[in-house]
């Protein structure tokens, strides 16, 4: 699981490293609610309050092909007859997996740095 993550967030290349490794369980869970395409996720990401990343909409569309490509997510072509054909974008078991490790992750780092309000507080 963690060598997941280190490898997909070394071959990132979104511009803030902060933002970008937020990115990725950001997009993982907006995906396990509900399967959508590419401006659609760039749009809720923002839900987020991590808008700096979305100053380069492209991060989003760069870490989409590297977590379809490492097969988090996957994607299909969905054409209708009006309108340009939309990349959809599901997650996969294995996206699932890497998820529930960043939210574990994320609730030890919150654990951190509430310990360290805590004592912030008592100065």
């Amino acid at each position: 699981m963690c060598d997941d993550k280190v490898k997909i967030i070394s071959r990132c290349s979104c511009k803030s490293a902060r933002t970008s490794r937020f990115l990725i369980p950001a997009l993982l869970q907006l995906l396990s609610e509900k399967s959508s395409h590419g401006y659609e996720l760039t749009e809720k990401y923002t839900e987020f309050g991590f808008t700096e990343a979305c100053s380069d909409p492209g991060a989003v569309y760069r870490t989409l092909k590297l977590l379809d490509s490492d097969g988090f997510i996957k994607s299909k072509w969905k054409t209708t007859e009006t309108g340009p054909a939309k990349k959809i974008y599901s997650i996969t078991d294995k996206g699932l997996k890497l998820l529930s490790g960043w939210v574990k992750e994320i609730k030890e780092r919150k654990k951190t740095l509430e310990y360290f309000l805590k004592r912030y507080d008592k100065l």
